[in-house]
């Protein structure tokens, strides 16, 4: 399913002007020039009609607010909403969530010693094949020390991480110290084809055939090809005759609906694809959920999320799911979407927590866009609201500085997979925290959290 986006605005009126004319409001003695006030009117008629908690909206005056950006965060019902956000570069957001953003190609995970106020480190969650991070030679688990020999610290980390061309210095864990190992990559970003499925094998163990699945979003791209090479996947796990199936979370934020749908119905048991039973259930706020109502032949999809038989199904009655607290959104949609219908065992740690989902709004020029949360899902039982995360059935807590490559079955939270599927004793200890380091999560990254329902330009309310 490819993103075609919708624009929210009712009218001309809301378009950003072209011309660049001067016409003042006034904020004590602050101009605001007219193509501010109609972006700013866009943001307020949008947000008024679709956003999940219109009703809680704080008011206020879009002819007195000089920044757009600032504008639209006033709006947000905090603390609740830390997902809603905005950008003036719809291009690059639409090239990500097309799977092709420019990138160097690798997740980082971000650190600061506990005792500091100051340092901080880059851990690698995982690395695209074929990205420029690949093809440079850095893999999962090496530590990023500085960035074109600049200190990492909590002022600079995500503005350095964030550049187009650049030199990582890298280091190692040394007893409870990290030091450089003189090594260094230079990287330069470029248009990546970020296919969420980075890796899969099969795991044989005690003449038992386990699928595995490393799968890091919920991305679908415009051409299909990264379903296409889903299905291949399911395909080699079918024609080995897989007893399970592992699907590894760990560092899955989440993404676009259709993509969990497309995962969800792949792993699911055989009837409840082919019968298009039902994944989850939206909730939106009254206009927009009264309006679906009023025509449930057009937009019935809209309130409901239903498992398809246009897949390669594995029939799979039971599937073991790796987390940590960074899996969310779609991947909580998948847990939770398949729950009644199988067995579906939890391994790792507690997820995010977080259950609700956004539309993606761009304005009628295609600079700006709004991402505000519209609706909230539960599952077919009705599980929602789980604002803590979803609990583990097994807690093992995934530490990144042990640096397990995928596939490896000493992997302490595969191997508890493992050994679960296979009924042995045999399973490596725990892993340890690390408490010399405290995880930190910026703001951008937090917004990316987020679970995005594609629209097709219908119209959205009379």
């Amino acid at each position: 399913m490819s993103f075609v986006f919708y624009s929210c605005s009712k009218n001309n009126d809301s378009v950003v002007p072209e011309t660049t004319t001067d016409t003042t409001s006034t904020s004590g003695t602050n101009s605001i020039s007219a193509d501010t006030i109609a972006i700013n009117k866009w943001i307020s008629e949008s947000m008024i009609q679709v956003y999940l908690w219109n009703d809680l909206i704080p008011k206020v005056n879009y002819q007195k607010e000089p920044n757009p950006t600032a504008f639209f965060y006033k709006m947000l019902n905090k603390p609740i909403d830390r997902w809603s956000f905005i950008t003036n570069d719809y291009a690059s957001l639409n090239a990500e969530f097309s799977g092709v953003p420019e990138t160097m190609g690798y997740d980082p995970a971000f650190y600061r010693y506990s005792n500091s106020d100051k340092s901080v480190f880059i851990v690698i969650d995982y690395v695209y094949p074929g990205s420029p991070a690949a093809e440079a030679g850095l893999k999962r688990g090496d530590i990023i020390v500085s960035i074109n020999n600049n200190p990492l610290n909590t002022s600079n980390y995500y503005d350095l991480y964030s550049g187009k061309d650049y030199n990582v210095q890298l280091g190692k864990k040394n007893g409870t110290s990290i030091t450089k190992t003189g090594e260094s990559f230079q990287l330069t970003a470029r248009v990546v084809s970020a296919d969420p499925a980075i890796y899969d094998t099969i795991f044989n163990v005690n003449d038992q055939k386990i699928g595995y699945l490393v799968y890091v979003g919920f991305v679908s791209d415009n051409a299909g090809a990264f379903y296409t090479h889903l299905d291949s996947i399911f395909s080699a796990f079918n024609q080995a005759n897989i007893s399970d199936l592992i699907v590894d979370l760990r560092y899955n934020p989440g993404g676009e609906i259709g993509a969990a749908v497309h995962l969800a119905s792949e792993i699911a048991p055989a009837s409840v694809a082919n019968d298009q039973h039902v994944l989850v259930n939206m909730k939106y706020n009254t206009g927009v959920e009264s309006f679906y109502e009023s025509d449930p032949a057009t937009y019935g999809d809209r309130l409901s999320f239903k498992f398809t038989s246009n897949v390669t199904n594995a029939n799979m009655q039971r599937v073991f799911l790796l987390t940590t607290r960074g899996t969310a959104s779609a991947s909580e949609l998948l847990r939770s979407g398949l729950d009644p219908y199988m067995d579906v065992v939890q391994v790792g740690d507690t997820t995010y927590g977080k259950y609700v989902g956004a539309w993606v709004l761009p304005d009628d020029n295609e600079k700006w866009a709004i991402v505000p949360i519209v609706m909230k899902y539960s599952n077919i039982d009705g599980f929602t609201d789980f604002k803590n995360g979803i609990a583990p059935d097994y807690l093992i807590e995934d530490d990144p500085m042990m640096s397990f490559q995928f596939g490896d079955k000493s992997d302490p939270v595969v191997a508890k997979a493992i050994g679960l599927a296979t009924g042995t004793t045999a399973v490596a200890a725990k892993a340890a925290r690390v408490p010399r380091y405290q995880r930190i999560v910026p703001d951008e990254l937090i917004r990316k959290r987020n679970l995005y329902i594609p629209l097709n330009n219908e119209k959205l309310m009379p």
